[in-house]
């Protein structure tokens, strides 16, 4: 069902009429029925090749650089021969260790590999900011270079990052995203600990963030967007550009 209102608020509430008139209409949180008419209605009449053009302008850009380097040359990062780990010299981040699996119902019974286990096991921020733009929803959507991304850039939310990077342990700059918008004037939508690929990680967990923001709408940069809902979606569909720290953030949505 599309319905063709311009006002985003009058729009909402048709639709929540049509559900109580459906007698489907249960649940007590609304952000649940405002992000379906987000999906269902095209707000900005929108030019995607334009937000792809963003996109390739940001990957292109970008001057990142990523090359093997001898795992016992790493700067700041050492082998423990005795325990058989490698780790942070500062003691944070994550570290690697072997785990051997026993009794398995997978594949095979038992095995061995490698594990990336985060001190602490508490991973980090996985925040997205939300602001209604003339009053329609939008997300504040960051263009981000990750080391180890297809692509080299791809989606993300507002705000990723470890504890260890968000207290400065690498002595990098404050994070804007974190500073700007999840210190005062917003309320919060979502908030709860989602686990990590347990294949991969140890028992990781990152805590998810979801806020309203009620300031004005600005970017830390021009690596940021301001999309809606349905642009996201529809980004979605083109191949390796929406990151999956995006994708599972919005599930909660």
């Amino acid at each position: 069902m599309q319905i063709k209102i311009k006002n985003y608020e009058l729009m909402l509430k048709d639709y929540i009429n049509y559900l109580k008139d459906k007698k489907i209409y249960k649940h007590k949180d609304k952000i649940l029925y405002e992000t379906t008419v987000e999906r269902l209605y095209n707000w900005k009449n929108t030019n995607i090749k334009k937000i792809l053009n963003w996109y390739e302008l940001v990957r292109k850009t970008d001057k990142s650089k990523v090359t093997n380097v001898h795992l016992e040359k790493l700067y700041k990062w050492q082998y423990n021969k005795k325990k058989g780990i490698i780790t942070h010299n500062s003691k944070k981040f994550f570290i690697v260790e072997g785990k051997r699996v026993g009794n398995s119902k997978r594949e095979i019974s038992s095995w061995d590999q490698p594990f990336l286990t985060q001190v602490g096991y508490k991973g980090g921020v996985i925040g997205l900011v939300r602001c209604k733009i003339k009053k329609i929803p939008h997300y504040l959507i960051d263009a981000k270079f990750e080391p180890g991304n297809y692509n080299n850039i791809q989606l993300s939310p507002s705000l990723q990052g470890t504890y260890s990077n968000l207290d400065r342990v690498h002595h990098g700059e404050r994070n804007e995203v974190l500073n700007k918008f999840f210190k005062k004037n917003f309320k919060t939508i979502r908030k709860m600990w989602v686990t990590e690929d347990g294949g991969r990680l140890f028992k990781k967990r990152n805590l998810h963030w979801i806020i309203e923001y009620k300031g004005k709408p600005t970017v830390p940069s021009k690596r940021y967007k301001w999309l809606t809902l349905w642009e996201i979606n529809k980004l979605i569909k083109h191949g390796p550009i929406v990151g999956p720290h995006l994708r599972a953030i919005l599930s909660l949505m």
